[in-house]
């Protein structure tokens, strides 16, 4: 008895692997509409052979497995079509067996196949629960069928009573089993999908919202400097000074769509080489109103490395972890900025004094819209230093601790320097020649 369950509990291994592994490959593949109709139930067509060709050693000429299982499951959800091309597959094999159970396959087959093309319609319209239940009543109905006919066909060699009864309990039980998992398979699909939509069409909002809060500022201050200019009669040093604003905030307005380009643009437009302590001092300049608003010290550690990449994006990067750094300190404190060699690549470290981020927050930071400045920051700031760090073919690392602050870690590749150029060109003529 235990070596007929263990037979049993394979026929039901066969029927679980198109279950778990079809739905997630077809979701990930996205194939052709045509593969996506006809792999299922060739998949299913397999397991019909698997179930015939490994069954129940019962020690008669009757075959007992839960080929039964796969046949309802590829027609009901798959329709007429599939229907008849399974029944013909357990038809076809099972004759190649011979004995006396071809005659009770071929009639049950042609049931299921009938009945499955009739209910398949129905079938796909009800709930979950619905479904398993009409499955599994189905299914027993099927075996029910099949043990009568074993019995009523007249033969010597029938199979055991006990197999007969093992057979009319694990084949519902089975299909109950399979038919959960697969509603269970498609529900998380259904639901992962439906939580992607949902995740881009707020990624949408919160793009579309920021966007708008963020240029509707410097927008509205040049429409009412233009609007003073046009209704009111000023001085020229007047007008000139209201249009040389209107212009500065057209410019920012400018600034924060190419921000926000910036997440689109995969590597540098005009890269060159740039000296680290030349660009790091520019960065340094423009924040140093800033930081002396916050009573905030810049201490650096500058050398001269060459890296290669764009100006105006390396300095904006440069820029955003500054001005970060720099916020994070409103009661004051010490802005470090350290540039060095390590294993080969250039290191570009910037360490505050400030208050600090928790580990969820750090794991977090970087995410689209994520901000530790509740209202006043977007989230974008750090968006934009990992894409053009990555742009660089650099990486960066960031330690932070509540009360002590925080340390960021810029790895970038070093510029090759003239002599390693030379080297390199000897060598390609060196090799061209051999």
């Amino acid at each position: 008895m235990i070596n007929i369950f263990k037979d049993f509990l394979l026929n039901v291994f066969f029927i679980l692997l198109p279950v778990f592994l079809v739905p997630f490959w077809m979701e990930r593949e996205k194939g052709t509409e045509r593969l996506r109709l006809y792999l299922p139930t060739a998949c299913y067509a397999a397991v019909i052979v698997l179930c015939i060709t490994l069954p129940v050693e019962a020690g008669s000429s009757f075959i007992f497995d839960l080929r039964q299982i796969p046949l309802w499951l590829g027609s009901l959800y798959g329709g007429a079509g599939a229907a008849a091309f399974l029944s013909c597959t357990a038809i076809v094999y099972r004759s190649l067996f011979g004995g006396a159970g071809v005659l009770v396959n071929a009639l049950v087959s042609i049931v299921i196949a009938a009945a499955s093309s009739v209910l398949t319609k129905t079938f796909v319209r009800l709930p979950t629960k619905q479904r398993t239940l009409l499955a599994t009543a189905l299914s027993f109905a099927s075996g029910l069928l099949t043990a009568v006919l074993t019995v009523w066909i007249n033969t010597p060699d029938r199979p055991p009573l006990s197999v007969s009864l093992l057979f009319l309990l694990m084949q519902p039980s089975s299909m109950a089993v399979a038919c959960l998992f697969q509603e269970m398979v498609h529900h998380n699909i259904a639901l992962r999908k439906r939580i992607i939509r949902a995740e881009k069409m707020e990624a949408i909002t919160h793009l579309a919202a920021s966007i708008s809060h963020e240029i509707r500022n410097p927008l509205t201050a040049a429409r009412g400097f233009i609007q003073l200019i046009e209704e009111q009669p000023l001085a020229a040093d007047k007008r000139r000074q209201y249009a040389r604003i209107a212009m500065e905030e057209l410019d920012r307005a400018e600034a924060i769509i190419t921000d926000y380009l910036t997440f689109a643009k995969p590597a540098p437009e005009t890269p060159e080489k740039l000296n680290v302590k030349l660009e790091i001092e520019r960065v340094i300049d423009i924040i140093r109103p800033l930081a002396n608003m916050s009573c905030v010290d810049v201490k650096t550690t500058l050398a001269p490395f060459s890296v290669i990449g764009e100006r105006e994006k390396f300095r904006q990067c440069l820029l955003n972890v500054m001005k970060n750094a720099i916020e994070a300190m409103p009661n004051g404190g010490i802005l470090h900025i350290y540039v060095s060699v390590e294993q080969g690549r250039l290191l570009i470290r910037i360490a505050d004094t400030g208050v600090g981020m928790t580990k969820e927050q750090l794991e977090r930071l970087g995410e689209p819209y994520f901000t530790t400045k509740g209202i006043k920051g977007t989230g974008l700031g750090m968006m934009v230093v990992y894409r053009i760090i990555e742009s660089m073919n650099g990486t960066i690392r960031i330690e932070s601790e509540i009360h002590k602050g925080t340390t960021v870690s810029i790895y970038l590749p070093l510029a090759p320097s003239p002599s390693s150029a030379t080297i390199s060109d000897k060598e390609k003529q060196l090799f061209a020649a051999l």
